[in-house]
Order: structure tokens, then C-alpha cells, then sequence
């Protein structure tokens, strides 16, 4: 009898620790899906979580990572979530153009929705840091090539 009372509480206790994600950790987790799949190429995936109105947008926005732009690091330094629908997230990349050697980083902030229990990006704007992420026009000041030799002078007896 003993054992099972035992064997019933633990079944029970058990039971309850399994709780259905929050909303913050739904939202957390489809914005982690998102900047992962956008920095590793997959951006076929990473356009189904924006939401059909800001898709077209976010393709453009993107369309020279992997390209002329490499995302070397992505990192969600911060959430605010207003009520249980909506979501801001603070997002940094770092980033480099394939023809410098220069590390850039740029913070991105992006709007978030939850719509029938999926959540998709609204919209996403470069709040500081580095501008170029997201193909906007940059004059690149490149330094004058130079002769990196120096002049030469034989010297030699005649």
C-alpha cells in the first residue's frame, strides 16, 4: 500500500513539472530561429517568421548576407514584451564585408506579433552601430595604393 501511495505522489509531482512554454519563451525562441537561420543562409526559413506583410521587405533587406556581407556572430541582448501579444527584441550582429578584414557590429531592434499562438517579425530597424547590414548605401574610403618598395641603388666597383 505503501508503495503504491509513493508511486502515486511521484507520478503526480512528476506530472505537474511539465508546464506549456510562456509566452516570452515562445517569442524568444521563434526570434532565436529566425537571426540564426538569416546568419547561416537559410533564409527561406528565417522569411517564414516575418510576417506576410514585412517579407518582402526582409528578403530585400537581406539579400547581400552570404554575398558581399558575412554574419560572423548574432546574439538577442534583450526582450521587452509590452502585453502577451507583442514583443521587442534588442538584436546585435556582427558582421564584415568580404572585401575588408574590418569587424562591424550593429545593433537591429525588431518587432515582434503573436498571431493565433505563432509569432512572426513585424518589422526590424538598425537602432546603433555600424551602418551597410542591411545593403544600405556606404561611400567605402579606401587609402591611394602605393609602391611598398623602396627605390633601389646598385652599388657595385667598376
Amino acid at each position: 500500500m505503501a508503495k503504491a501511495f509513493l508511486s502515486l505522489a511521484c507520478a503526480l509531482s512528476l506530472g505537474a513539472c511539465v508546464m506549456p512554454p510562456s509566452a516570452s519563451e515562445k517569442a524568444s525562441d521563434a526570434a532565436r530561429e529566425l537571426n540564426l537561420s538569416a546568419r547561416f543562409g537559410n533564409m527561406d526559413v528565417a522569411a517564414k517568421k516575418a510576417s506576410a506583410n514585412a517579407r518582402a521587405d526582409f528578403v530585400q533587406r537581406h539579400a547581400l548576407w552570404g554575398s558581399r556581407i558575412r554574419v560572423v556572430d548574432v546574439e538577442l541582448a534583450g526582450m521587452n514584451m509590452p502585453d502577451s501579444d507583442h514583443a521587442v527584441f534588442q538584436v546585435d550582429y556582427s558582421w564584415m564585408r568580404n572585401d575588408e578584414s574590418s569587424m562591424r557590429t550593429t545593433r537591429v531592434t525588431q518587432r515582434w506579433s503573436s498571431l493565433n499562438g505563432g509569432w512572426s517579425m513585424e518589422s526590424e530597424e538598425r537602432a546603433a552601430g555600424d551602418v551597410g547590414l542591411f545593403g544600405e548605401h556606404v561611400d567605402v574610403l579606401r587609402p591611394a595604393q602605393r609602391n611598398a618598395q623602396f627605390a633601389t641603388k646598385v652599388i657595385r666597383a667598376d
